[in-house]
């Protein structure tokens, strides 16, 4: 029998929990819409923190097929560029339990929202990104340039 307050056998304490989740690592869902076609595919990735955005995108390829360069991935309605790649998970206050909303680009996107095109990438247009005026170029379907 274990020592009052102690943990029976098979059990783990608080601390026990929170190193061996930290090891299997933050698990982000990713939801890659393809042209019109729905459901979306959707996985869960398991990234640590010190992961960069370019891990995330091959892990993703891992789960989905669909290759990193075809990938097109929002994060707080904004486009994880190339310029994202090299940043880590803690960069960008990815958390466990997080999404990501993602396009797969083989075939050619159907957007919704729909998106708009900023110096910065893409950008999803909806009232919390735009919440007084909804720019006037909004793109719903096709390949952005």
């Amino acid at each position: 029998m274990a020592a009052e307050g102690g943990a029976q056998a098979g059990e783990l304490n608080m601390l026990d929990m929170v190193e061996e989740f930290s090891k299997r690592g933050n698990q982000i869902f990713v939801s890659m819409r393809k042209g019109k076609e729905y459901p979306p595919v959707c996985c869960d990735v398991r990234c640590q923190y010190e992961e960069t955005i370019a891990d995330l995108k091959k892990k993703v390829e891992e789960h989905t097929g669909i290759p990193v360069d075809k990938q097109l991935l929002f994060w707080h309605f904004k486009e994880l560029t190339s310029e994202y790649d090299g940043k880590t998970l803690l960069d960008l206050n990815l958390h466990t339990g997080f999404s990501l909303t993602g396009y797969d680009l083989t075939e050619e996107p159907h957007y919704w929202p729909p998106v708009t095109k900023t110096p910065e990438g893409l950008k999803m247009v909806t009232k919390s990104t735009y919440p007084n005026e909804l720019p006037k170029r909004v793109i719903h379907e096709g390949y952005v340039k």
